[in-house]
C-alpha cells in the first residue's frame, strides 16, 4: 500500500471513532429505545419547537402515578395486533391481574441486594412494570415468556409473591406440582399452562390477563366447572350421577339440607341459584390446616353435621360404629364410618364393601348385616320384606321414601329398599333423644324405624293401607284370641295384626311368613295351609283332599294373562266388560307380569273379609261368589254356557241340594256340582259319591241313576265301557282322557263319561245355543252335551273308532239302504247317526257290541247280531243265505294275520269267537269271521258309494282278497270245488262236509 492511501485510512478511522463517541453521549433518535421512550427523541429537547402532545414524565393514570413508558396505553401500542395480538386482555379488562392497588399485607415482595425484584410505581402500587420489563431480555429463552422481570418457569414468578398459596393441603391450599394422569382438554384450549412434568402449577387454573372470572380462572367456576375439568370423576350434575359415582352430589339444590350462614362466612360458596357446588365444602386457598382444603375441619364429622343436622341423632346409637372400630380419635367421625365424600363403593357415598343384593341401597346395609359383618347377629334372612319393588304399585299416598335403581331417594314412587322403613340415623322415630342402649334389643317402637310399629301396625299401614280391613275379621289375631283361645296359643307372639302372620325379617317362608308353612305345595298356598290344616289355627276350615287346583298355570284354562289384562280363549257369554285381573304367581311365590300360576291368593285376599247375603259370599274372596257365579266365570269362561242347558239345576232341579245342603238358589249353578274346597270327589264334586269303580264316571252317576236328579237319563246296564286304556285297545283319539283324580292326561288317561260328553255345553260348537235350557227338551245326536255330533255321520264315534269309518255310504249305512229304520230306542240315522243303528252307548239291548236292535236267530252271539237284520221280516231279509252258518261243532284257531297259505294274498285276521261274542284264539267261525261289517271292500280303504249296490266276491264286506276265493284261506285250493255251494241246500245234502 502507498503512503497516501494509508494516511486516508487512518484519518477515516479517527473520524469514525470520534463520531461514535459523540453518539454515545448524545442519544440518537434512531435508537430502538425511542420506540417506547419517545421523549428521548431530540425533537422533544428543542426548546424553540412546541410539542404536539404534552409531555408528562410521570402521568397520573388508573394505576396511579407512573412513568409514561409503563402505562397500559404504551403496551397496547404494540399489543393491538400490529406486533402481537393481545386484545383479549383488554377486551376482558375486569378479569386481569390487579394493577393500581397496593399489595395486601400477606404479599411479601422478594428483594435482591436490598431492592424489590418486582418494583411498585411512585405511589407504591402494582402496575404493569411490577412484573414486566423490556430490559435485559434473553432472546434465546423459549420456556418462560419474555419481558418478565424473572423467569416464570413452573409458575415460579407467581410463587415469588404468592408463596402462601403453594404450601399444599397441609397448610390449607390446593396442591401444586402434583402430576396429572391426563391434561384436561378444556384447560389446554383455554390457554392453561402445566409444569415441566405435566403437573399442576398456578397457571393451570389461573390466567393473568383476560381470565374468565375475577379470580383469574381459566374457565368459569360459579358451578365448579373449573374443578370439574380435572376432577371429572367427582364432578356430577345430578343426584343419580352422584350416586352411581359414589360421590357427594354437586350442582343440585336440596330442600332438606340448608347450608348454615356460619359456613358461608367461613368461605363456603353456593351456585348461582343456591346449588351445592365443590366450593360449598372445599376452599382451594387459605382453608384450615390439615383439613383436606375443606372450608371447616371435619374432625368427628363436624363439617357433615353442620349441614346434615337431622342425622346427628346417630350419635351413641347402635349405628355409631366409632366405639367398635376404634376410630374415635378426634379425626375420623361417625359419618366417616359409613360414608366417604368421594369414591364410595355404592350409593350414599358408601365407605364399606357392599353386601350381595340386586338392590344397590340394600347392599349398603348388608355390608354389615351379613355373615362376618359387624351386625351379623341382625341379618335379614332369605324370607324378608322384598326390596327393589316398584312403590308406584301402591295406590295410596306414600309417606315412606322410595329409591331409584342407583340409590337416589324419592319422595313419591321409586323402589322399596331398607331405608324405606328404616332411618339408619335415628333409633326412635318419635324421640330423637332416645339413642337406645347397647344391649337393648328394641321393639316396634324404635329399631331405627321411620314410623312406630306398635299395636296399630302403623308402619305397615303407611304403604299397605288397603290391608286395614283385616281388623275385626276372622284373620284378626285379636278376634282369634277371643273366639278360639285354645287355637290362639298357636300364633307367634304378636304386637299387632300384621306380625301375627308376617315377620319382616327372617320369616319361615314366603311372604315373610311367621308360622311354619305347609310342605309339598306352592310357596303362596303353603302359607295359607299353615293355619288351614287339622292341627292348625284354622283347623275348622281345612280345604280337604278334593279342592281347587293350586300351582297350576292359568294357560291351562285358556287365559292369556298379563298384569294389565286377561284375555280368554273362549269369550265369556255374559260379560261384555273385561275379565278382572287376579294375582298370579311364579314358582318362587312372586307376583308375575306375564302368565303365572293359580294359588290360594288368586281367589282369596286374606286381608279383606268381604260381606254378602250368605257365608259363601264372605270368605275373603277377591270376586263375590254370588248367585251369578261371578268368581267362577271370571276364569272358566268356557264353562259359562252350562247356564243355558239342562245341567243348570235352576232349570231342571231347583230344590236339589249339594253335599253342603245348599240349593242352587242359595248358591249358584256351578256350586250344584262343584265346591272349591272339601269336595266329595274328583273335580271338587259337590254331590254324593256312591262307588269308586270309576271316580270320574261316578260324578255323572250321582245324578244319572235311580232316584237321582237325572234318573230319566240313567245309563243302564249295557253302556259304553269306562276306564278304557286307549293304548291297550289300540285306539287313538283327540278327545279328553282322565286320570282317576279328574285331571286330563292325553297319554295315561282313560275313557270316562266326559270323554264323549262336555257337561257344560248343550250343543257342540254352539256355546250360545239355548235350545237345551228347558227341563222338557229331549236331546239327540246333534246336542245332548256331546263333544262331537253323532247324528248322520257319527263323528263322535269315528273319532276313536277310526277303522270303522268306512261303513259310511255302504249297504250297512242305513241312511243309504233304510233311512226310516229305527233302532230299539226308536232312533233313526238322522236322529242319532249311522253307528247308532247297530250300537248305542247307553242302555243297549245287548251287552255284546252295545247292540241297539233285537237279536235275530243264530247259533252264536255274533250270528244273532247279524241276523237282527238278515232274517225274515227284517231290514235285510233279501240278503239272508239259505244255510247261514258254518258248522258250530267246528272250532278254529285264529292267529293275528289269519291263516296264510302258499300263493295266497290274504286280507288280514279272520277272527273266531266264544259264546258271548268275544274274539278269542280258538272259537267258532261266525258271520264276522268272514265278513267285516264296516268295510265294503277289503281292497280299498274308502267309504261306500252312497247307494245300494249288488256285491260280488270282491267286496260284499268280505275280509279276503284272495285270488282264489274266501274258502281257500282255510281249506286250500280244492275248497273251491268242495265248498263252492256252501250256502246252497243242493250241495250240502248229498255232500256232507263233515262227520
Amino acid at each position: 500500500m502507498n503512503p497516501t492511501a494509508a494516511c486516508w485510512l487512518l484519518l477515516f478511522a479517527l473520524i469514525t471513532t470520534s463520531f461514535a463517541s459523540e453518539a454515545a453521549r448524545d442519544i440518537s433518535p434512531k435508537r430502538e429505545c425511542s420506540i417506547c421512550h419517545v421523549m428521548w427523541l431530540n425533537e422533544f429537547k428543542k426548546e424553540d419547537a412546541p410539542t404536539l402532545i404534552p409531555y408528562e414524565p410521570l402521568p397520573v393514570v388508573d394505576t396511579g402515578k407512573q412513568d409514561v413508558v409503563s402505562t397500559e396505553r404504551m403496551c397496547f401500542s404494540c399489543h393491538d395486533g400490529y406486533v402481537m395480538d393481545s386484545r383479549f386482555a383488554w377486551e376482558n379488562r375486569e378479569h386481569f391481574h390487579p394493577v393500581g392497588v397496593e399489595p395486601p399485607a400477606n404479599i411479601k415482595i422478594p428483594k435482591k441486594d436490598g431492592k424489590d425484584i418486582f418494583p411498585l410505581n411512585e405511589d407504591g402500587k402494582i402496575y404493569c412494570g411490577t412484573c414486566h420489563s423490556a430490559h435485559g431480555i434473553d432472546w434465546e429463552e423459549t420456556f418462560s415468556p419474555l419481558f418478565l422481570r424473572v423467569q416464570n418457569r413452573d409458575s415460579s414468578l407467581c410463587l415469588a409473591c404468592h408463596l402462601d398459596r403453594s404450601t399444599g393441603p397441609a397448610e390449607g391450599n390446593h396442591p401444586v406440582y402434583k402430576p396429572l394422569d391426563a391434561l384436561p382438554e378444556a384447560l389446554k384450549e383455554g390457554g392453561a399452562k402445566f409444569g415441566s412434568d405435566d403437573d399442576v402449577i398456578c397457571q393451570s387454573c389461573h390466567r393473568i390477563h383476560g381470565a374468565a372470572d375475577d379470580k383469574l380462572l381459566m374457565v368459569d367456576n360459579d358451578q365448579s366447572q373449573l374443578c370439574g375439568t380435572c376432577h371429572s370423576d367427582r364432578y356430577v350434575h345430578s343426584r343419580e350421577q352422584a350416586s352411581l359415582a359414589g360421590n357427594h352430589p354437586v350442582n343440585i339444590r336440596s330442600d332438606k339440607v340448608k347450608i348454615p350462614g356460619s359456613l358461608l362466612e367461613q368461605g363456603a360458596k353456593l351456585g348461582d341459584e343456591g346449588e351445592i357446588i365443590c366450593q360449598t365444602c372445599h376452599r382451594p386457598h387459605h382453608a384450615e390446616k390439615d383439613a383436606s382444603i375443606l372450608v371447616s375441619r371435619n374432625d368427628e364429622s363436624s363439617l357433615c353435621i353442620r349441614c346434615h343436622t337431622e342425622q346427628k341423632t346417630i350419635y351413641e346409637t347402635k349405628h355409631d360404629l366409632t366405639p367398635l372400630s376404634g376410630t374415635g380419635d378426634g379425626q375420623k367421625g361417625v359419618c366417616d364410618e359409613c360414608h366417604v365424600p368421594h369414591g364410595g363403593q355404592g350409593p350414599k357415598m358408601w365407605a364399606r364393601p357392599p353386601g350381595e343384593s340386586d338392590d344397590a341401597v340394600a347392599a349398603t346395609c348388608l355390608s354389615c348385616h351379613q355373615d362376618d359383618g359387624m351386625a351379623e347377629q341382625h341379618q335379614v334372612g332369605q324370607h324378608s320384606h322384598p326390596v327393589g319393588r316398584d312403590m308406584n304399585r301402591i295406590d295410596n299416598q306414600l309417606v315412606l321414601p322410595g329409591y331409584t335403581a342407583s340409590g337416589v331417594q324419592q319422595e313419591q314412587g321409586g323402589k322399596v329398599s331398607c331405608p324405606s322403613c328404616h332411618d339408619p340415623h335415628r333409633w326412635d322415630p318419635q324421640n330423637p333423644e332416645d339413642r337406645g342402649s347397647g344391649t337393648e334389643a328394641g321393639n316396634g317402637s324404635n329399631r331405627f324405624l321411620r314410623v312406630r310399629h306398635a299395636e296399630d301396625g302403623a308402619l305397615c299401614m303407611s304403604c299397605h293401607s288397603d290391608k286395614k280391613k283385616l281388623a275385626g275379621s276372622p284373620h284378626d289375631p285379636n278376634r282369634i284370641a277371643t273366639e278360639f283361645p285354645d287355637r290362639a296359643a298357636l300364633l307367634p307372639q304378636w304386637t299387632n295384626s300384621c306380625n301375627s302372620c308376617h315377620r319382616v325379617h327372617n320369616g319361615n317362608g314366603p311372604r315373610m311368613w311367621a308360622l311354619d308353612p305347609e310342605e309339598g305345595v306352592d310357596p303362596v298356598s303353603s302359607t295359607c295351609l299353615s293355619c288351614h290344616r287339622e292341627e292348625g289355627i284354622a283347623g275348622a276350615r281345612t280345604i280337604g283332599e278334593h279342592t281347587h287346583p293350586i300351582d297350576t298355570p292359568i294357560q291351562r284354562i285358556g287365559i292369556l294373562a298379563s298384569a294389565e289384562r286377561w284375555i280368554a280363549r273362549v269369550t265369556n257369554l255374559f260379560e261384555r266388560s273385561p275379565l278382572i285381573v287376579l294375582p298370579l304367581f311364579d314358582k318362587g311365590g312372586d307376583r308375575t307380569e306375564q302368565g303365572g300360576r293359580v294359588t290360594c291368593a288368586t281367589c282369596h285376599d286374606p286381608h279383606i273379609h268381604t260381606t254378602g247375603e250368605s257365608e259363601r259370599q264372605a270368605r275373603f274372596l277377591r270376586i263375590p261368589d254370588d248367585r251369578e257365579a261371578s268368581l267362577c266365570r271370571n276364569c272358566h269362561t268356557d264353562k259359562a254356557q252350562v247356564t243355558l242347558s239342562k245341567h243348570n239345576l235352576n232349570i231342571t232341579a231347583p230344590e236339589a241340594t249339594n253335599v253342603e245342603r245348599e240349593t242352587v238358589g242359595e248358591s249358584h249353578a256351578c256350586a250344584a256340582c262343584h265346591l272349591p274346597h272339601n269336595g266329595s270327589g274328583a273335580k271338587m264334586w259337590a254331590g254324593i259319591i256312591r262307588s269308586e269303580n270309576d271316580p270320574m264316571a261316578e260324578l255323572c252317576l250321582g245324578c244319572h241313576e235311580e232316584g237321582g236328579v237325572a234318573a230319566g237319563k240313567k245309563v243302564g246296564e249295557h253302556s259304553h265301557p269306562w276306564r278304557v286304556d286307549m293304548e291297550s285297545a289300540d285306539l287313538d283319539t283327540q278327545l279328553p282322557l282322565f286320570r282317576d283324580t279328574g285331571e286330563r292326561d292325553a297319554h295315561d288317561g282313560r275313557v270316562s263319561c266326559a270323554t264323549c260328553h262336555d257337561p257344560h255345553q248343550w250343543r257342540p260348537g254352539e256355546p250360545r245355543d239355548e235350545s237345551g235350557a228347558s227341563a222338557d227338551v229331549e236331546g239327540n245326536g246333534r246336542n245332548s252335551f256331546l263333544r262331537l255330533p253323532t247324528a248322520i255321520d257319527s263323528e263322535l264315534c269315528i273319532e276313536c273308532h277310526g277303522d270303522k269309518r268306512w261303513v259310511r255310504g255302504t249297504d250297512h249305512d242305513l241312511a243309504v239302504t233304510s233311512p226310516d229304520a229305527r233302532n230299539a230306542q226308536g232312533q233313526s240315522v238322522e236322529f242319532n247317526g249311522v253307528c247308532s243303528q247297530c250300537h248305542t252307548p247307553h242302555n243297549a239291548t245287548l251287552e255284546n257290541r252295545l247292540w241297539s236292535r233285537a237279536p235275530g236267530p243264530g247259533q252264536d252271539a255274533m250270528e244273532e247280531l247279524c241276523r237282527s237284520c238278515h232274517s225274515h221280516g227284517k231290514l235285510a231279509a233279501n240278503k239272508q243265505p239259505g244255510r247261514a252258518r258254518h258248522p258250530g261243532d267246528v272250532k278254529a284257531v285264529s292267529t293275528e294275520g289269519g291263516w296264510p297259505r302258499p300263493g295266497q294274498d290274504h286280507g288280514g285276521t279272520f277272527p273266531v269267537y266264544d259264546a258271548e261274542g268275544n274274539v278269542v284264539r280258538q272259537g267258532v267261525i261266525s258271520c264276522p269271521t268272514c265278513h267285516d261289517p264296516h268295510r265294503w271292500s277289503v281292497s280299498a280303504e274308502a267309504e261306500g258309494p252312497g247307494e245300494n249296490r249288488e256285491g260280488d266276491a270282491r267286496n260284499s264286506f268280505l275280509r279276503s282278497k284272495s285270488a282264489y276265493g274266501l274258502c281257500t284261506n282255510c281249506h286250500g285250493m280244492d275248497s273251491l270245488f268242495r265248498y263252492k255251494y256252501f250256502h246252497g241246500e243242493s250241495s250240502r245234502a248229498p255232500h256232507r262236509l263233515f262227520r
